[in-house]
């Protein structure tokens, strides 16, 4: 039965309906409302029920919708951080091939750097062998 259907029915209805729910309450608190009519007593106890119904089932239909957004913003953050994690791994997986052949690189100039050493060596030698004679001439004097 609708809210409006129970103040209609009621012969004290209309007074019922002018009261704030606070000033109600107050009155049943303090005992100052229809004490000697158990029915107005318990109409308007009824009242004061359905009001805490409705108000409890705002405040969860309220809980429900949060968590409801919450719910789905933590699966599209699931999904960004899988999506991440995939590329975050795929860049990995790029930087360890690159990582393994700048290694080769390095390891190629080394012994490239090496080799030209050995041929610096070679050619110092050859050089001085070459000039062996205008050496001598020039440390012992002679033509």
């Amino acid at each position: 039965m609708a809210d409006e259907d129970f103040y209609s029915d009621l012969s004290h209805g209309a007074l019922l309906k002018q009261m704030s729910l606070a000033e109600l309450r107050t009155a049943i608190d303090a005992g100052t409302w229809e004490t000697n009519d158990p029915t107005k007593h318990a109409n308007a106890k009824e009242i004061i029920r359905r009001h805490e119904e409705a108000a409890a089932l705002a405040a969860s239909s309220k809980r429900d919708a949060r968590e409801e957004e919450t719910l789905s913003i933590s699966k599209s953050a699931l999904s960004i951080a899988k999506d991440a994690n995939r590329i975050a791994s795929e860049d990995l997986a790029v930087a360890r091939d690159n990582a393994k052949s700048a290694r080769k690189s390095a390891d190629a100039a080394e012994r490239n750097s090496r080799w030209a050493l050995y041929a610096a060596i070679t050619a110092v030698v050859a050089a001085a062998i070459a000039t062996k004679d205008q050496i001598l001439a020039l440390i012992f004097g002679q033509p």
